[in-house]
């Protein structure tokens, strides 16, 4: 009779199940290891608004399913690398702002990241941007810039225009840095905060001191005087984030 030693049998059931388990977490994540392959290839291989190729052909390519490829196209679309069409097949695309700032988003929101953190980022982006705007801009983009702030004057647009007149100001401020690394980091920070701009706007004469502070803003950029420039910045964004503190305490006492 043989003798069954029960700390083998043991041992190689546990070793079986950690080789199944690992072949099932192989598995599982097979098409975020294609995704991060297909990126690559996008990132080296492609242009903008070219078409990629099938999904028949990236499954032989990769040789793997077609379930998977469509898998990890999702996933490279979440990441703003693709634009699928119906019908037409996915197309490169160029990840925007708005990718940054909804993970940037979702960082604030699960780290509970409090405004005045946000505020404080802005205002160092944008100081920055100023500086380098009052060097750089051109006097086409001066010119859009104070189109910009007359439209922001009229009294009969909603808040939710002002903002967004608001928004391209700055981020024409950040474009004109010629960093664009620069230009695409306010613009994302500047996303996250246009709600907070928005309902800054609602307070009594808040209106009239921001179209003065931008008002500076703009004559320093016409005179290229970068200290100048900054310290408007600066007090304006101080001023912007003073009138959202001001906001949420009169919105929590209602």
């Amino acid at each position: 009779m043989i003798a069954i030693d029960k700390a083998d049998i043991e041992m190689k059931r546990k070793k079986m199940s950690e080789v199944a388990t690992k072949h099932i977490l192989q598995k599982e994540h097979l098409y975020e290891r294609v995704a991060d392959l297909l990126e690559q290839q996008i990132i080296n291989d492609h242009e903008h608004g070219e078409r990629l190729p099938s999904e028949q052909q990236l499954a032989e390519q990769y040789q793997v399913s077609r379930t998977i490829i469509r898998e990890a196209l999702k996933l490279l679309k979440e990441r703003g690398l693709i634009d699928s069409k119906t019908g037409s097949g996915s197309y490169v695309t160029r990840p925007e702002a708005q990718n940054i700032a909804e993970v940037v988003y979702r960082i604030i929101r699960m780290d509970q990241i409090d405004y005045i953190s946000v505020f404080d980022v802005r205002i160092i982006l944008e100081l920055e941007s100023v500086s380098r705007a009052a060097q750089y801009a051109t006097d086409e983009e001066l010119q859009e810039m104070e189109r910009l702030l007359e439209l922001m004057k009229d009294p009969d647009i909603t808040s939710a225009t002002r903002s967004g007149y608001d928004f391209s100001f700055h981020y024409l401020i950040a474009k004109a840095s010629r960093n664009p690394l620069l230009a695409l980091m306010t613009e994302a920070i500047g996303t996250i905060c246009q709600e907070m701009i928005q309902k800054a706007f609602h307070l009594q004469h808040s209106l009239q001191d921001s179209i003065m502070r931008h008002g500076w803003i703009m004559e320093a950029l016409k005179s290229r005087d970068q200290e100048a420039a900054k310290h408007a910045m600066l007090g304006h964004l101080e001023k912007s984030k003073s009138n959202y503190e001001k906001y949420m305490q009169d919105y929590h006492t209602k």
